[in-house]
This record gives C-alpha cells, structure tokens and sequence, in this order.
C-alpha cells in the first residue's frame, strides 16, 4: 500500500485510465447541502491566498495489466467532482460562462472525463454502479430532456450547473479553483485485499468527532506558536470543562447564541458557518467559548453558586436537563453581569423546575421543551429591552409572562389541569428519570434532612412499591368490595397506590395489614411517602382518594402556579412554526409569514404555499426539480388545473385543505434539509371557518 498527497485533478489525468466503483459500493447518494459546502469552500479558496484544501483520501487499487481505477473509498467525491466538471463543460458549450482559454472545455472533457482511446464502446472515465452510470452518462451525450431527473446524480449536476452559471467566474477561474483541492491518493499493492480494506475503512476506527473538526478548523490556520498558545488557554480548557467532550456544549453554545437547534452530526458546518458570520478572531471566539464552557461545566457540575442554588439545580439535573443547557448558560452569564441576587436566580430555577413539573404530570411531549430552551433567555431580554426605560421589569417577572404565555405543546400547565391529571397519571409510562424526580421531590419536599432516592433507586437499594399488589389475592379482593376489578384498574400505577421502600420483595401480595406490621414493613418505614399509609388500617378507595389528594397537596405547594404583572407595551400576533406537529393550523387566517427571519406579509395560505415554494426553488432548484420528477410531496412534472406552476415542468398541488399544504411544506424543508423551524407563520386575531382561495378538502380532487 502507498499513499500521497496530489491535486485531485492530477488523480484523473491520465490516458487509459477509468475509474470503476465496485458493486459492492452503495449508489452516489451525495445530498445537495453536501454539494453546496463544496461549493463554497471552492468559492472561499478562490477569494482567498491559499494554495490548497484539503479534500479527504482515495483509496483504490490498480487492475493489473490496465490504469483501471476500482475506488474502495472516495466515489463520493470523484463522482461528486466530476458532476461538477461536466456542469461546466455544458454550461460552455451553452455560452453561459465565459472562457479566456478556447481550448480549456475540450481539455477538461478529454482529460478528465473521457478516454477517447478507450476500446470498449463506452468512453467515459468514470464508471458508477449501473443505475448511476446511465444517469451520468446521459449527462455528457445527451440533451437537457432526456436527462434521469429522478437520479441523485442529475439532482446534483443540475445544482453545480446553476451555480456555475451564477457564481461569477470564469470556466478557467473555477478550474484553476478546483486544481487546488488536494487528496491523499492511496494506492492498494497486489497483495493487498480490496475488500478487507473496503470493511476496514468502512467498519473500524474511529471517525474525527464534531469537536476535533471544529478544534482543528480553529487551529490549523494558524502559526505553531498561536495554535500551542490557543490551545492551551482555551480549546484544552474547553475540553477539560466539558469532560473532553465537547460536542455537545458546542451544540448548545450554538443553540444560544442562534436561537435555533442544530443537527448533533451537523455541529462543524453550523459552527464554521457561525464562526465566518460573526467576522471576529479565532482568539476571541475562542476566549467566548470558554467563557461559557466554565459555566457550563458549573451547570454539569451543580456548582453554580451556594449550597442552595446548588440543591435546587442538582434537582433539574434529575429530568436530563441537557435540554435547558443553551437556556441556562446564557441566564446564568446574564444573571453574573447583571448581579441578580440568590433570591431571583432560585426564583428562576424554581420557576423552570415547577414547569417541567406541571408538564410531567400532564404527559406533555418533551420534545417541545428543545425550542422553548432554545430561545427563552432571548425572549426574555426581548421583552426587557423594549419595556419602558423608567421601570424596568425584572427578569423572573418576564420570565413568568413569557412561560405563561405558551400554548399548545410549550404550554404552562394550569391547576385546573395540574389536579385533573394527576389522579390518573400512569407514573410507569413517565420516563425513568422523570418518575425518580416527582418521588425524590415528593419524599424530601424542601427539607434539609432529606433520603437520596434518586442514589437509592439507581442503586436498586430501594424500589417504588405497589401497596394494593399488581396481582391480587382472594383476602385483597374482599378488602377492596365488590368493585375491586375497577378500583385496582383505576388506582394500581397511579400516586396514590404507589410509594418507596427497600423491603419490596418482602411485600409480595401480602394483605394491607400484613404490610403495615411486618418486621421493617409500613409502620416502620423512614419515608415520607408512608407517614399516612401507616396511619391507615385498611387500603380502600377511601384511602387511596385521601392519600392521593394529600400528595396533590404537596405537589401544588412544591410547584405552585406562578404569576405575573408584567405586560408588554405592544400585544403580540399570535404565531407558530412549522415545526409545531401538534398544532391546529386549520381556521387559521394568516396574515404574514417569515423564511430565515425575513417577513412576508399574505393575504391566504394558497399564496404563501405559492411564495415558499418560489423562495424554496431559488435556493434548492434542482431538490424541486428532483421532486417533480418523482411525483413526491405533491410536487409533480405535469400540469392540472389543481397545481400551480413554478417554472418549467415544475408544479405543486395548491388547491387543497390548509393541513395537506402544511404536509407539503413538511416534506419539502425535509428533502431540502431545512430545519422546519425556518418558517414562522404569523396570524391574524380572529379565525375563519374555511379559506376563499379555493382550498379544498383532500378528497376533493385526485392526489397527485
């Protein structure tokens, strides 16, 4: 085996030479964003002084007696490349990028993508896996309408073909370009076996994290001595804070300083693209990070502050609290700067902690709490910003308003709901983590001598124990009356039936009183939990109703409903997302919407479809081109008198109910990887009962 570092372009210069991918390849499933980041790293390496870019490895073997290429690993990219040198081929020959070299398109069509002394029929150098093959193919021999458009590799030759018609350069300019990106050529001996190399590649070793992309983008540039100076001030206390793993706090970092949640595999390309955005220094990008890492780990850590602040956010950590992470370290920071006093930072916490509370009991998604954290400290400041300068509100005051003004998923449970769930709520469909904290907070409440349930139930010292058994025996059935079947179904899992012990297997299904007076059983229990239980001399529905309203009283003490005099200066119109599954978007007159962060008002959902559309086919053309071509997302080739047309053999069905066109969206900002997030619809006060757009029913009309 022998490997070098080379110029791509030097790879596929050769006469005699073809590059077959095996069959035991996958298909070219390269993906548009994936195209565009090479895109612009090709558009950034022209803008800039650098001689080359890095552009990963190839590794292939020779067939002996030939210059045939098979590809183990690397089709990705040389069919990826070679998309992008016939785009440029045709865009010439079409006169719709300019030359200064005349002789330059001929070269690059010789040289790098055919082999005109090939003796086989087929001249082309690269030879993809068959379905592939006859989309690319068709891309160098034959015209625009006999193309593959529901290939994958049509898709991203049409991409590269818009870009390089758009982009601004010269064929020559954008070739000298491409000459820049360099690869580590590794070539496989004779004795070397393609396809244990193939499973190695593919199955062993360990991939670069986010994190080591992103440390070595903020580093590599740089002179040895600034990288070692870097490094050691910040990036290695980075890591130190995070546990030397810090993708997950870059993710987080990310989510505060964007409001938006990022993809965890994702996290370099976010953070490359946030790091050029934000036009400052690698020191100083640097210096923020670790800036908020420290608080982060004091998060992680439970070390925020005193003895009590600490108690209070060890309690959150119970939930899983990673998702409040991006909330917490901007508060925490703001909170330092600002010198909240203890009272108001435990107050926050509080707040946070009965919210989460309330939303357990409720079974309420989780999943909302991503985009709620996400944007909640600039919510906040939102508010405190704009207020009126001569009185100022106070953070945990906006706080409360902006929590108590959710609705739908995000909602802030009421009381009304709080004590109509928690007389059924299943505490064994709650998640591990959420049923440890409601027991840990019911038994210790806010004493100072307290039992580590949380430690203990972890640790199966202690277990949650059923006082009426899961199965009953003949002596509970006639404690229970003639009624048992309903009241052992109404009551088994919920708060009521359920407390802590560390003698369960004890327990079994002995009688009540059996368990009350046992050696170590109720009577002697240390818990909180069984204060009343020991106090009974029967277990009825009786009891069960006194214990379950005695602990409803607990939880409404610990998490009382919070509120609020603060009052914005101006209403806010109501809006929502597309990324809010749940909610009811039908009878709903819109009267605006914004696509990354740009407001465009409208007058009926069928014009926003329209517009979205138009402003989604800018960006991703040839994802709606590959749409239409496959009939998907109600995106189609051919027109109907339901469909409006968005550019040549490009339609989307538009006359149909307003939650089939939010179903259309959905499936489009998935094919164009865009989060649904992106797209905030804003709404007028009142509500209509159907649009007179000429929406219809879905069953209306046939479904494309």
């Amino acid at each position: 085996m022998k490997g070098d570092a080379q110029p791509l372009i030097k790879f596929f210069d050769g006469s005699d030479k073809r590059f077959i991918i095996p069959l035991y390849q996958r298909n070219y499933d390269w993906k548009e964003d994936n195209c565009e980041q090479l895109f612009t790293d090709l558009m950034k390496l022209h803008n800039s002084n650098r001689k080359s870019h890095f552009f990963g490895s190839i590794v292939s073997s020779i067939q002996a007696g030939t210059e045939d290429r098979y590809i183990i690993d690397g089709q990705q990219r040389i069919t990826t490349v070679s998309l992008l040198l016939i785009a440029m081929v045709n865009a010439k020959k079409e006169n719709l990028i300019e030359a200064t070299d005349s002789k330059l398109v001929e070269k690059i069509f010789k040289r790098y993508l055919v082999d005109e002394y090939q003796e086989d029929e087929r001249k082309v150098k690269l030879k993809p896996i068959k379905k592939d093959m006859q989309a690319f193919d068709a891309l160098l021999y034959k015209q625009k309408d006999q193309y593959i458009k529901e290939s994958n590799v049509t898709r991203n030759y049409d991409f590269f073909y818009d870009k390089v018609i758009h982009c601004g350069l010269t064929i020559d300019e954008l070739f000298e370009t491409i000459k820049k990106l360099e690869v580590i050529n590794i070539r496989l001996d004779e004795d070397d076996d393609p396809q244990l190399i193939f499973e190695s590649l593919n199955s062993t070793g360990l991939d670069l994290s986010e994190a080591d992309k992103i440390r070595n983008y903020l580093l590599m540039s740089l002179a040895p001595e600034e990288q070692d100076d870097l490094y050691t001030r910040y990036w290695n206390p980075i890591e130190d804070n995070t546990n030397y793993n810090p993708t997950f706090f870059v993710r987080d970092y990310l989510t505060m300083k964007q409001g938006k949640i990022g993809r965890i595999d994702k996290i370099y390309f976010i953070f490359k693209e946030y790091a050029e955005s934000v036009g400052i220094d690698r020191s100083s990008l640097l210096m923020d990070m670790h800036r908020y890492a420290k608080i982060y780990s004091q998060i992680d850590n439970a070390t925020i502050g005193t003895d009590k602040l600490n108690r209070k956010l060890s309690q959150l950590r119970i939930l899983d609290s990673t998702v409040a992470y991006p909330f917490f370290i901007a508060f925490f920071d703001y909170a330092a700067n600002n010198t909240l006093s203890e009272t108001e930072i435990y107050e926050v916490l509080d707040v946070i902690e009965g919210y989460w509370a309330r939303r357990i009991i409720c079974n309420l998604p989780s999943n909302a709490l991503n985009k709620v954290f996400a944007t909640l400290h600039r919510d906040v400041l939102n508010h405190i910003n704009t207020a009126d300068s001569s009185a100022k509100p106070s953070y945990i005051n906006v706080l409360k308003y902006v929590l108590l003004k959710k609705g739908r998923s995000s909602v802030f449970p009421s009381d009304e709901e709080v004590r109509g769930d928690f007389i059924s709520r299943q505490i064994y469909k709650m998640p591990l983590n959420a049923r440890m904290f409601i027991f840990e907070r019911l038994e210790n409440r806010d004493n100072n001598e307290r039992h580590d349930v949380v430690k203990e139930l972890t640790e199966k010292n202690i277990t949650i124990e059923h006082i009426m058994p899961q199965t009953l025996s003949d002596k509970w059935k006639a404690a229970l009356g003639s009624d048992w079947e309903r009241i052992h179904q109404q009551y088994l899992h919920t708060m009521a039936n359920l407390t802590l012990t560390g003698y369960n297997s004890q327990y079994s299904n002995l009688t009540f009183l059996e368990k009350r007076d046992m050696d170590k059983g109720f009577k002697e229990s240390a818990f909180r939990l069984n204060n009343y239980v020991k106090s009974c001399d029967q277990w009825t529905e009786t009891e069960m109703k006194n214990r379950q309203q005695g602990l409803l009283d607990v939880f409404m003490h610990l998490w009382p409903m919070p509120a609020t005099t603060f009052e914005p200066i101006r209403q806010e119109a109501e809006s929502a997302s597309l990324d809010e599954e749940d909610y009811e978007f039908t009878g709903k007159k819109l009267q605006a919407y914004l696509l990354h962060g740009v407001r465009y008002t409208v007058g009926t959902w069928k014009e926003m479809l329209i517009q979205v559309c138009g402003h989604i086919l800018l960006e991703k053309r040839s994802t709606i081109e590959w749409l239409c071509a496959n009939e998907k997302c109600s995106f189609s080739n051919t027109p109907d008198s339901w469909k409006k047309e968005l550019g040549p053999n490009m339609y989307v069905w538009t006359d149909n109910s307003t939650a089939t066109k939010i179903n259309i969206l959905h499936g489009l900002f998935e094919e164009c990887n865009i989060p649904a997030s992106e797209l905030v619809f804003e709404f007028w006060t009142t509500t209509e009962d159907e649009e007179s757009d000429g929406s219809l029913d879905q069953g209306q009309v046939p479904v494309p």
